[in-house]
């Protein structure tokens, strides 16, 4: 990029060009060996940039259709099929929607019981451990099952 900008070409080409080099890497690499169908729905956080829309659409040679609800529908579909798994046979660590009132954080810490040294993230919920990752040996997730 630096090298374009002191060639004098213009920032819109530049972004062009950017976006044009993400949707070759997709198409190379996440979609390689798919079928792309039409229609062609365009979903998650980055279907609000309109230049990355643009170049999947001259790349594909088709119209790329961005839904009202595109940044949600991944969490949408998540849920729709959790609803299916669950038959309420099974029990659920669902926590209900008033979490949103509980307090909650994180905290990163550096293990130092053996070699690893893994930087771990602990999750605690009204001032009680409940998750952590990061791990790679396995101590803190196994911590879990003791809470």
């Amino acid at each position: 990029m630096v090298h374009k900008q002191q060639m004098g070409c213009l920032i819109d080409d530049i972004i062009a060009g950017l976006c044009e080099a993400l949707v070759r890497n997709y198409l190379n690499n996440v979609a390689k060996g798919k079928e792309i169908q039409k229609p062609i729905i365009f979903q998650g956080g980055v279907a609000a940039n309109s230049g990355i829309k643009r170049a999947l659409e001259t790349e594909l040679g088709t119209e790329i259709h961005v839904p009202q609800y595109y940044p949600v529908m991944g969490a949408i579909g998540s849920a729709l099929l959790a609803r299916e798994k669950m038959d309420g046979s099974e029990g659920s660590q669902f926590k209900g929607f008033g979490i949103v009132d509980v307090d909650c954080r994180t905290r990163n810490f550096i293990c130092k019981e053996c070699e690893n040294t893994c930087e771990v993230v602990e999750f605690i919920m009204e001032e009680r451990p409940i998750s952590y990752w990061g791990d790679r040996c396995g101590k803190w997730e196994a911590q879990i099952k003791k809470l």
